[in-house]
């Protein structure tokens, strides 16, 4: 079985010991901290939902203890509490209590709780009955950041068994199915209704009706998170380290795009040595040599340590140009400004397509966290929650 953690790892450290001069202070710091959450193999669990519907209730439950504010109104939970969960084995785990997607604050509250998934590497998503048309597109917002999601039907002590299984069936329609799949969907009851039991006394006082509240119903859950982390905890924990390598690995490529793009007086430089070569060049194949080095070492210098899909293509290219300028330097005037001319297009194109290459090639290579990401997906089994991102 591949260890997948130590080889994101070892990318990680490459990547930063290669790219130090071109990383930001703080992509340098978020990559020292991607090592260390391998380091200690930390999961971060984030909990979504709309208000009212048992977020930090199912929290509560999960750590066994009272530790967020339950029975909140709108607003009440202001930022997204981390709490550690001890649920044994080797695995750190986090919760992290995020604000309703339906808060007050509008769109800008709501942004805050869809940006605390970057940081997430399992979310659970908490309804407590038929989904609304905002927790769907919530879901599917979620799933933009690439990370696997369970559906938690909380509060099913609330209806009676049958409109709990027609909830339970519509939730695994064929629409529903292209955001959560059956498998995902986790019924609990994470703080169950009070219910009014009878006290009787052998002594003969008399008897008293007193409120029961029941345990929490969560076990399912429980299960289905501490199986999810046994068989897939290492592929989860490396899929979502490097999708956050990924997503430097493109601002970094990005930034040397732009700076490519606007390097026109290297260019420039170059087409004026190729046409000085070419003017007072008196044999054909100088023209073709000094046409070759000056375009080889542009390409060079622009693909740099940055992956390129065409990168053996580019010697044949840049053979191809030094070639024709080599074989059009024909003995009169008019000849010699079809080279130039020629020389120039060549050029502009070659540069147009190592900027095209560059971009398309961007987190690839041996470095690239693309790579390793299909790598790993590729190989999980059929039912792992990670095949659903496939086709990144």
């Amino acid at each position: 079985m591949q260890d997948y953690p130590q080889q994101v790892r070892d990318r990680l450290i490459n990547y930063r010991n290669l790219f130090q001069k071109e990383l930001t202070e703080s992509e340098l710091v978020e990559i020292l901290g991607l090592e260390e959450k391998l380091d200690k193999s930390a999961i971060a669990i984030a909990v979504f939902g709309m208000v009212s519907r048992g977020k930090s209730s199912l929290i509560n439950a999960l750590l066994g203890q009272k530790l967020s504010e339950t029975g909140a109104t709108h607003g009440t939970t202001k930022d997204v509490a981390v709490y550690a969960w001890d649920a044994g084995g080797k695995i750190q785990l986090r919760l992290m209590d995020t604000q309703g997607i339906d808060e007050i604050g509008g769109e800008i509250r709501g942004e805050l709780a869809l940006e605390s998934a970057k940081q997430a590497d399992l979310i659970l998503f908490v309804i407590a009955g038929d989904m609304t048309r905002l927790e769907q597109e919530a879901i599917a917002n979620l799933q933009k950041y690439y990370k696997p999601i369970l559906l938690i039907f909380n509060k099913t002590d609330l209806y009676p068994e049958c409109d709990r299984d027609a909830i339970h069936q519509a939730l695994q329609n064929i629409d529903m199915q292209k955001l959560i799949s059956p498998q995902e969907i986790v019924l609990t009851s994470a703080e169950p209704k009070p219910f009014k039991v009878r006290l009787q006394y052998s002594d003969g006082r008399d008897s008293q009706e007193v409120w029961e509240q029941p345990k929490p119903n969560i076990q399912s859950l429980k299960e289905r998170i501490l199986d999810l982390l046994n068989t897939e905890g290492k592929e989860l924990l490396a899929v979502n380290v490097l999708r956050s390598l990924l997503e430097i690995q493109n601002a970094v490529t990005q930034r040397h795009i732009q700076k490519l793009q606007a390097s026109t007086t290297i260019a420039a430089l170059v087409f004026i040595s190729e046409v000085i070569g070419m003017l007072i060049s008196p044999l054909r194949w100088v023209d073709g040599l000094i046409s070759g080095i000056s375009t080889g070492l542009f390409v060079s210098w622009a693909i740099g340590k940055y992956p390129s899909q065409k990168k053996y293509l580019w010697l044949i290219v840049v053979l191809a140009i030094a070639v024709f300028v080599g074989a059009s330097g024909l003995n009169n005037e008019v000849a010699r400004y079809i080279q130039i001319v020629g020389a120039g297009l060549s050029l502009l194109l070659l540069f147009r397509s190592l900027i095209a290459d560059i971009d398309q090639s961007q987190a690839s290579g041996k470095l690239g966290a693309k790579t390793l990401i299909t790598e790993i997906i590729r190989d999980v089994p059929e039912c792992s929650i990670l095949k659903r991102f496939q086709n990144i």
